[in-house]
């Protein structure tokens, strides 16, 4: 992995199934999602897509979900969404720490728990997750990177730090690389059982 490498979706849903496992069992209580599932709502997938996309989760019994969000526009970045249903929040990680993207996405997300907690009534009679009011935070007042190329670095770091039970990542921008180096460590472990 080249220290100035973008991340893609590839490397983003692979590395965040490498942490989970790293971390289980603290992690055990997430339901990590993949970068597609929020387009899928965007673009008003079928539920069946959905639940088939999503059945191997558990999410109904997960009380924190993790969404890697895309965003396009301006450029292309990469943010994270923490979903805690014990608080109803939304817990939004921006390395940049822009505010002002995240105003069609919380719509999207809530739109996502919404379909979902539905979905798994409907199909094995749990008890709605999205009733009551929801409020949204940013993690961070002040960006965390300042290149062009670490926030899917960052997401992954914050992704780490909440699969171990903490709400933000200590990591500081000096240290990135580290974590790159740490996941490149998972990949290359991985590849060599394979």
């Amino acid at each position: 992995m080249s220290p100035t490498a973008q991340l893609n979706d590839t490397c983003i849903n692979g590395c965040a199934t490498l942490l989970y496992s790293t971390f289980l069992p603290t992690a055990s209580s997430c339901a990590i999602f993949s970068t597609h599932d929020l387009p899928c709502i965007r673009f008003n997938a079928e539920d069946d897509v959905l639940w088939h996309n999503l059945l191997w989760t558990r999410f109904w019994e997960k009380p924190i979900w993790i969404l890697p969000i895309h965003c396009s526009l301006p450029v292309g970045h990469w943010v994270l969404c923490t979903i805690s249903f014990h608080s109803r929040q939304l817990f939004l990680f921006d390395s940049l720490a822009e505010q002002n993207p995240w105003r069609n996405d919380i719509k999207d997300i809530m739109q996502l728990i919404s379909r979902l907690s539905h979905m798994a009534t409907r199909r094995l009679g749990t008890t709605h997750q999205d009733q009551g009011n929801w409020t949204a935070y940013p993690m961070s007042l002040e960006p965390c990177q300042t290149n062009g190329h670490d926030c899917g670095v960052w997401v992954l770091a914050q992704m780490a730090a909440i699969l171990r039970g903490y709400e933000i990542t200590g990591i500081e921008e000096h240290d990135i690389n580290l974590f790159r180096h740490f996941l490149s460590v998972l990949i290359h472990r991985v590849a060599v059982l394979a």
